[in-house]
């Protein structure tokens, strides 16, 4: 008995042991299967044609319709191609000059970018044990590196990633570049998007709403041009030593105007005020409401931008995927949205004011459409503005006076051109009558169709681009906006099942911009928690709360700020918050307008908060690093100049003693030279007339910098590599 039962058990181990072999290859195959589409993807994301699938509707509604059919190859071939790097260097940032410079200097000289063919990798070989073409073989462009010519500040790079990532050269930039994105110093931006900010033509000391404003480069361009940084530095620099030179004008501060960014979508708003975050800069203000309800804001804005939500087809080289569910009728879907939108930006425009109305999308109908319906209804309070000769080496083609309103869902294979409403209307669509091109007396007295051609159509294969879309109107100064100007939206009247009452409700499409483009590509929605210091709450002026306008005032005197007003600092969390925000006065008047209503993410830029370790310290009040550049210019106290090699030291993190700095060290004799502990402002002149700035605590016989580690090695990183090399502390 004992015999066959050791045998059954055998052979039962076996049959464990082989269905335990079974799962495994089951396993295997099933990595081994998952492996193989994750190689598909990577190969259909490398080869542009797998990637972009064609549209049959696409070419209908768009082929000599749109794009001229002499043009469509080259359109299409360029739809097909990925596009290029483009970014922007930040005008306000305190170091972006330099870092600019060190990047012209180092990598457009000749061979800096030239990418060698490497050995072939065994991952390289294709079928057959056959070499892949190399990678890194062949640089996309003669010039891999180049300016935009018609932005300032604004770069274009034109490598592919494998050469940016392995070759030597190219590493380098590649890691020049993320060290510059990790300081804020540059912005990723398509270059066509930089057209509607540019046009514009916002200067400092204007009060700008950016109206669909996510995911934010629009805006900081914008607060690139209002922020008085330029003039802070043109008075630092004539300065003699940072300890003795003479002060910034506050004026330069608080007059920078106002940047109001809204965005309706809670994701998007959020990495908008990430982005806007990054600027540290006094005129910003971020907005989280319906573009169409504005609360109160206290004034009229001198210039207005209305991105609107759209179809998106103009970024197709960025989302491939848009153009295999492309379909008409969400142009025609959007049209009303985005005419309400525009309507509700022109309202907000002060007389004599501009406003740049833009998509990134092809279609008439979401383009010449709304600018013309937007036209007719303000019945010459509004006028299109010929901007021909501005950005001469743009390429661009004209608006189109005439155009087709095609209906086709997802599935058809056959677009159905539209003659008019009715004809929409029996086909189940509900199209606005703006929708089609502009007819009748009223529309000739205006100049339509013909002033259409005042606006800028930006296509792919025209400028190695995007796709965009730019008209640019002003509000005429003797002409008020006609009543009901602002389209209402569709509704439907619903009856209730056990009442006799009715009840109007806006209809399928027509709500809130969240609703309406809720299929949309999103590239900016938010991964990452504002920190505890920037969440939603209301903003308060600090002389509001007994307690901290006494912090403040006390502050104020002790670094010697007296030429800063009390009106311009502001609070959250109802007048107790231990955080305080400097606002520009255009700011300080948006936020005292609709204290109640007003849903802010972003208010000014943080420049104190409540000192609760070093008990020591004089002053409840100590600096922060995000408005120390602001306030350093203002000090009249407790600002102490540093040499760079003094620099490099604090930023290692430790505790630097008095004792161990040179004994004819300016910075030691400022420190020493003071009577209290507390925080102090350290001001570090680097070649090239750029100076940082850096939070610190003065103690009894030492200080440390109050900057977070990872910023702190950033800079020391990049004064290390870029800005001073070979600088030694």
């Amino acid at each position: 008995g004992k015999k066959a039962a050791k045998k059954a058990a055998k052979k039962d181990a076996k049959k464990e042991v082989k269905t335990c072999e079974d799962a495994a290859g089951d396993e295997a195959v099933a990595l081994a299967a998952a492996a193989a589409k994750k190689a598909a993807r990577k190969d259909a994301k490398k080869e542009g044609k797998a990637a972009r699938p064609d549209s049959i509707l696409f070419e209908q509604c768009y082929k000599g319709r749109v794009v001229p059919e002499s043009e469509w190859p080259d359109f299409v071939a360029s739809l097909r191609t990925d596009l290029p790097v483009t970014l922007r260097f930040a005008a306000a940032h305190p170091l972006a000059a330099a870092l600019e410079n060190y990047m012209e200097q180092t990598f457009m000289q000749p061979g800096a970018l030239d990418a060698p063919p490497p050995e072939a990798a065994p991952e390289d070989a294709g079928e057959g044990g056959a070499e892949k073409p190399a990678a890194m073989a062949v640089v996309a462009s003669e010039k891999p590196l180049a300016r935009i010519p018609w932005l300032q500040n604004a770069w274009k790079l034109d490598l592919p990633k494998a050469v940016l990532r392995r070759a030597p050269g190219p590493k380098c930039l590649h890691n020049f570049l993320k060290t510059c994105t990790e300081l804020g110093a540059i912005s990723r931006q398509e270059a066509c998007s930089m057209v509607p900010a540019l046009l514009l033509d916002s200067r400092p000391g204007l009060r700008v709403l950016d109206v669909c404003a996510s995911p934010g480069m629009k805006t900081l361009q914008l607060l690139d041009v209002a922020a008085p940084s330029a003039a802070v530095a043109a008075t630092i620099a004539s300065a003699a030593s940072a300890a003795t030179g003479a002060l910034a004008d506050p004026s330069a501060v608080l007059g920078a105007g106002a940047v109001v960014s809204n965005e309706l979508d809670g994701r998007r708003c959020c990495m908008l005020a990430h982005h806007v975050l990054r600027t540290r800069n006094p005129a910003g203000l971020v907005l989280h409401h319906n573009a169409l309800s504005l609360p109160d804001l206290g004034h009229q804005f001198d210039r207005v931008l209305c991105d609107v939500p759209c179809s998106g087809d103009g970024t197709i080289r960025k989302a491939p995927q848009l153009l295999a569910g492309w379909r008409p009728n969400k142009s025609s879907a959007l049209h009303d949205l985005q005419l309400r939108i525009a309507c509700a930006g022109a309202e907000r425009l002060a007389e004599g004011g501009r406003m740049v109305y833009s998509t990134c999308a092809f279609s008439p109908i979401e383009n010449e459409a709304v600018v013309s319906a937007l036209l007719q209804r303000a019945e010459g309070a509004l006028e299109l503005v010929d901007c021909s000769g501005e950005l001469a080496s743009l390429p661009r083609r004209p608006g189109l006076e005439h155009w087709d309103v095609p209906a086709g869902a997802r599935q058809c294979k056959q677009a159905v051109f539209l003659q008019n409403p009715d004809e929409a209307a029996a086909r189940g669509l509900d199209i606005l009558a703006s929708a089609w091109p502009p007819k009748g007396e009223a529309a000739t007295q205006l100049g339509l169709p013909g002033v259409l051609q005042r606006c800028w159509r930006m296509y792919p294969h025209l400028g190695d681009s995007g796709g965009f879309f730019v008209a640019v109107l002003r509000r005429v100064g003797d002409k008020p906006l006609p009543d009901g100007f602002v389209p209402k939206p569709k509704v439907v009247v619903v009856v209730a099942a056990d009442s006799e009452q009715t009840q109007e409700m806006p209809a399928e499409g027509a709500g809130d911009s969240a609703e309406a483009a809720d299929d949309l590509p999103e590239d900016a929605v938010c991964k990452e928690k504002l920190p505890d210091s920037q969440k939603e709450a209301k903003f308060a002026a600090a002389k509001s709360n007994e307690r901290t306008s006494e912090l403040v005032e006390e502050a104020l005197v002790f670094y010697g700020l007296d030429g800063v007003p009390l009106d311009n600092f502001f609070v959250r969390n109802e007048g107790e918050g231990r955080n305080v925000y400097l606002v520009s006065d255009a700011v300080r008047d948006a936020l005292l307008a609709s204290p109640s209503s007003l849903r802010a993410l972003i208010g000014g830029v943080r420049v104190f908060d409540e000192n609760r370790f070093l008990k020591a310290s004089s002053c409840k009040m100590r600096l922060v690093q995000e408005g120390v550049n602001w306030l350093a210019p203002l000090m009249r106290r407790r600002r102490c100049p540093a040499s760079p090699s003094e620099m490099l030291w604090l930023l290692e993190g430790a505790k630097v003693s008095f004792a161990d700095l040179a004994a004819d060290s300016a910075f030691r004799a400022s420190l020493e030279g003071l009577d209290s502990q507390g925080s102090v402002a350290v001001v570090c002149d680097l070649p090239g007339c750029t100076r940082l700035c850096a939070a610190a605590e003065r103690g009894a016989r030492c200080v440390t910098l109050f900057v977070n580690q990872h910023e702190m090695r950033e800079l020391r990183q990049t004064m290390l590599e870029y800005l001073c090399p070979g600088q030694e502390r």
